[in-house]
Order: C-alpha cells, then structure tokens, then sequence
C-alpha cells in the first residue's frame, strides 16, 4: 500500500529468503528440521528476484518434528515481512482463542497486505481483470466491475485504499482456505511430504483469520509502518484474547494428545479431529477451547471477510481459481460433474469441496470428528 513497502517487496533479495529457513535450523539445532526445511528450500524459492509475493513460514508442527515450539507470549519478536531476523513461529495458547499459530497468522497477515498491494495498483490504473499467483502453484483470477464515473472520482485514490485493503482481506482468506482444502485431497508443497497430516487442524483457519483480521486494521491504521503495526496488534490482540504462558501452552498440549492426534514427530503424527469450519453457515470462524485450561470464558469469533461492501461504492469483484496441480482432476470433478469447467470459484464451490471433506473425514474417524470434545 505505501510507497516504502512496495519498494521493499519489488527489491526482495532471493537469495537472502533461500537461506531464510537454514537460519532457524541452525538456531534450533534440530537435525531432523534443517531436512524439513531444506526440503522447502529446494522446491519453495524459485523465480524471478524481484517477486514481492510473502514468503513462506513453517507451521507449528511441520517445523517441529521433535516437539511443537512454544514461545513466550511477551517474546514474539518483530513481525517481518521482509525482515526475518528475531521472529518467532509457534504455538501459542489463548484462554479465549485456543491455540494459534504464529507461522499460520503472520502468513495471512503478508498475503493480505500482498493482496491488497495488487489490488490497490490495479484499481488505479482501471484495469478490469488481473491474476496473482500466491506460493502453491494455483492462480487467482480477479475480475472488476466499475462505476461508471470512476475515473472522474476526485476521492478515486482514498476509495481505491479502502476497497483494496478489504478485497486484499477477502482474497487472503480464500487462498488460505484453498491451501487446506488441496493438502488435504494431497497436494504436497515440498513434493515430498504429505501434508493432509496437518490439513484443517483445530488452530489453522482461525490462526489464518486473526492475521487477516489484524493485517487489515494495520494497513489502515499505518500503512506506511505495516510490520511495525502489525507487531503491536499481534501482542494487543494475543492480550486481549488472554494469552497464556508456556507452561498452560503444554498443559493443553498433554490434554489433547491422544484424543485429537497421535503420534509425535510430524510425518507418522495422525489427526484424529480437524476444525472444517471455513465460516459457511454463520459467517465467522469460531476456535476450539481446550476444556479444563481456562475457566468460564467465551470464545471470540471472527467474521470472514466477504464482497457484500462493495455495492455500496457501486463496484463488483469476481474471483475464480486455476488449480493448476496434480490434484485438479478430482476436483474439478467434484464441482463439474459433467466435466465441463476448470476454475473453483470459491462463493459457489467451496461449500461442496467442504461438503466432501467433511463427509470423508466423518467416514475415517467417525461422526465427532469435528467435535473438539475430549
């Protein structure tokens, strides 16, 4: 959105984010890690130097094959979208939020200030289609609907800031969803390693959702000064969420351990529950509390963002995707029966990919699979 970030993003420097990852397995001295992450190393970083797409954070459990990694909620670090140094991934847990990964939140957070960049560029310019392309393969396609006196509009740049940040919000959320719906039908970032092992656990989407959330109130709040804004929100809203320290983090751990997954080191760990609520039926996405942790408190949900906003700037925005991986086929199959489409247009294809999932989950670990119930 500003000026200083878009410099900074269009003179990234790829060689510094290919050796982003082998910095935090030397700090962790974890052996088995520096694999993992070599393994993003090869396959994540290609292209050309002066892509201002964010970059890739390891989650909670596939940086940590040797434990989940908790760190101290007043510890967190800078949030950096270009600066990586001294920032922290993880788990942390809050009494009013359950679990959130840092990696997850932080992720959304740069994809929607990511987002909203692109669109805001191309509001100015009146373009009427644009496509981006995020870390997996798949493309995104938007298409624009104007007003007829847009370009007439002497409020034309401050509109354009307004819609572009919240269409950057509703884009962010939709790609991160579409990254837990192709992991769990297989899709594989690194080629090597499953990740339907982590797909739709209890604290991604809503991890997902807190960072779109707190990106959109950082890019208009102080746009000029996105990472710094974006650390305080994280530790404001970590506060108000009541965020608690390492010691409950792993005492909610142990109280989960067996019942919503097995196993220890990430490749042979097995989900026995998943959050599958992208916010279909109410509109929000609302967490998973670990019972016994912390007494007498609610939950707080958080509304997915949607394109209702924008009749009232008399604007249209249609979004479709391109898959473009191995997976495609089924599904694409799944929502063109008649095998005659090749774009998931989220508003229209989620609720049957989710249906599918939810009823394949249902027939591998039974009815409460999406029951957070000990």
């Amino acid at each position: 959105m500003a000026d200083n970030i878009i410099d900074v993003y269009m003179n990234e420097n790829l060689q510094y984010k290919k050796h982003e990852f082998l910095f935090k397995a030397v700090q962790n001295s974890y052996f088995i890690r520096l694999f993992f992450i070599i393994s993003f190393i090869l396959v994540s970083n290609t292209g050309c130097s002066s892509s201002p797409r964010p970059r890739l954070r390891l989650g909670a459990y596939f940086g940590a094959p040797f434990g989940i990694a908790y760190p101290e909620p007043d510890k967190l670090g800078k949030h950096g979208y270009t600066n990586w140094w001294g920032e922290q991934i993880g788990l942390v847990y809050t009494c009013k939020g359950g679990f959130i990964d840092l990696g997850h939140l932080r992720d959304s957070a740069d994809r929607t200030a990511y987002c909203s960049l692109i669109t805001y560029q191309n509001l100015l310019k009146g373009q009427t289609e644009f496509k981006l392309k995020l870390l997996e393969p798949s493309k995104y396609f938007v298409t624009i609907k104007y007003p007829e006196n847009w370009n007439r509009q002497p409020d034309k740049e401050k509109k354009a800031r307004e819609i572009s940040i919240r269409v950057g919000q509703y884009l962010a959320y939709n790609a991160m969803v579409w990254h837990e719906i192709i992991t769990w039908y297989g899709y594989k970032y690194t080629g090597f390693f499953s990740e339907y092992i982590s797909s739709f656990s209890w604290e991604d989407l809503y991890s997902d959702i807190i960072g779109v959330d707190l990106a959109g109130r950082a890019l208009k709040e102080d746009p000029n000064n996105f990472e710094t804004k974006m650390t305080k929100l994280i530790y404001d809203e970590f506060n108000r969420l009541d965020v608690q320290p390492v010691r409950t983090a792993k005492k909610a751990e142990k109280r989960t351990k067996g019942k919503w997954y097995s196993g220890t080191i990430y490749p042979f760990t097995k989900l026995k529950k998943r959050n599958m609520d992208i916010g279909i039926d109410d509109g929000y996405v609302t967490p998973w509390l670990v019972a016994g942790i912390c007494e007498n408190t609610e939950p707080v949900s958080y509304a997915v963002p949607n394109l209702d906003f924008l009749a009232q700037y008399g604007f249209s925005i249609d979004l479709k995707i391109e898959p473009k991986i191995w997976e495609s086929r089924r599904l694409l199959k799944i929502v063109y029966p008649d095998g005659n489409g090749k774009y998931i247009v989220p508003s229209k294809h989620f609720p049957a990919l989710m249906k599918d999932i939810i009823n394949g989950e249902i027939r591998r670990n039974g009815p409460e699979v999406n029951v957070p119930n000990l």
